[in-house]
């Protein structure tokens, strides 16, 4: 009766440290997360809570107009940008809890979705131009602002931007 009891006992405890340190690795090692980089990131764009980075979509985290409007604005800074080849161009960045931009990251791949690169002329103009837009608002729970992920895509085919999502 012993044995069986220790059995259970050291199962369970087994069991519970295994779950806590499953917890404890979820909480802490967020896929996607944007850690500040000194070399790439301007140092006086400001997160309110570097511990609570929410996505979007959780916290309702929007441009005031909506997709259509950032398409039509951004469609106008531009417009006259021209690739050597089709893919796909996307930019994930934070839109912090005073609704400005910055820590941007760039993926790109072409239209078999392989990793590729685009001339860094039209990326710098793209970031900067998504810098410029000021309608961004940041996503509130309980009414207070939040810090939150953001996403942008640009569908390039025969050398421009043909749409934006």
């Amino acid at each position: 009766m012993k044995n069986k009891l220790n059995i259970l006992l050291l199962s369970s405890f087994v069991l519970a440290l295994t779950l806590a340190v499953w917890v404890y690795y979820q909480t802490t090692h967020r896929i996607g997360d944007i850690a500040f980089d000194e070399n790439i990131d301007n140092s006086e764009f400001i997160v309110c809570n570097e511990d609570r980075i929410t996505q979007y979509y959780s916290v309702e985290t929007y441009y005031q107009g909506g997709e259509k409007t950032i398409k039509n604005e951004l469609n106008k800074l531009i417009n006259n940008l021209s690739f050597n080849e089709s893919g796909f161009i996307t930019f994930r960045f934070i839109v912090n809890c005073e609704n400005s931009v910055g820590r941007f990251r760039v993926k790109m791949v072409n239209s078999d979705l392989k990793e590729n690169s685009f001339k860094s002329n039209n990326i710098k103009q793209i970031q900067e131009s998504i810098k410029r837009l000021k309608g961004w608002q940041a996503g509130k729970w309980k009414d207070e602002s939040l810090d939150s992920y953001y996403v942008l895509n640009f569908k390039i085919e025969n050398g421009k931007i043909v749409d934006i999502f």
